[in-house]
Order: C-alpha cells, then structure tokens, then sequence
C-alpha cells in the first residue's frame, strides 16, 4: 500500500451553526453540501479538487471543547498563498470577525498564523517559505520557530 495524499479531514463540533458560520464566513472555505447521515448534522467544505477537503459533524449541546493536552488533532492547516501579505489579510479578516488569534509564527518552512475555531481547534493559516528549504534539509521542519509580526 502507497499513501497518495491526504484525503479529507473530519472534525467533531459542538454546535454545526457556529462552525459553519466560522469555516465559511470567517476563512470564506466553500461548503458544498449539508446532511445528516446517521442522524447526525454534517457540513462538507471543497476546495475545488475533491468532493471535499473538510467536513464537520455536530456532536451537539453537552459535548467538550477540544483539548490540546489530550491525544487528538493539534492543529488543522491551510496553505492561503505564497506571500507574507496573504497573512496580513487573513489576519485583518479574523480580528475583523473577533475570532481569537492564538500566534503568529516564522517557522523555518513556512509563516503561519493561528486562530481558534469555535470549539477551541487551532486552525494554522500559512505561506510557505522558500520550498528548497525543507527539499535540501529535512531537519527544517523540526527547526526552533520565532513570533512573527504582521
């Protein structure tokens, strides 16, 4: 068996209503579709390539928020352009929205910004760096990060 690419990812959210607004109005990611298989709201985001990129399942009133000392996702990361200013923008458009800005980053690979969705999930925006970068030295990815200021 060979991984080609990373399919989709699916996260679990308290109320779909708020995620959906956050996804879609907040980072502008396409929602495709709307359902309830199983009995349970869902909402899938495309980004033009696959039938989805990202979806989200509504776990409902009661349920935890995420949390980051727990085994479970870190982080979930989009690529938003190639330049600092995609950054910039991104980041106008979040404190715009009072959506929480956790930190800005310049990891050796790539400039990152990093929000907190509704139910606490960090979502990283980023650009990358120069590709030869983690191409040419792999141990990159692991480097030492420094605050980035936008």
């Amino acid at each position: 068996m060979r991984i080609r690419e990373l399919g989709h990812i699916v996260l679990q959210v308290v109320d779909l209503d708020r995620s959906i607004a956050f996804y879609r109005d907040v980072l502008g990611l396409p929602l495709v579709s709307l359902g309830s298989p199983g009995g349970r709201r869902m909402a899938f985001f495309s980004l033009g390539q696959k039938h989805h990129d990202l979806a989200l399942v509504e776990l409902g009133a009661g349920a935890g928020p995420n949390d980051p000392a727990r085994a479970g996702v870190f982080h979930v990361a989009f690529k938003i352009g190639d330049e600092v200013e995609a950054l910039r923008e991104a980041k106008a458009r979040i404190d715009a929205a009072g959506a929480p800005v956790l930190r800005t980053t310049e990891h050796v690979t790539t400039l990152s910004l990093y929000v907190s969705d509704p139910d606490g999930i960090t979502v990283e925006l980023f650009v990358d760096t120069d590709p030869a970068t983690w191409r040419d030295q792999p141990q990159a990815l692991g480097a030492a990060a420094r605050p980035l200021t936008l």
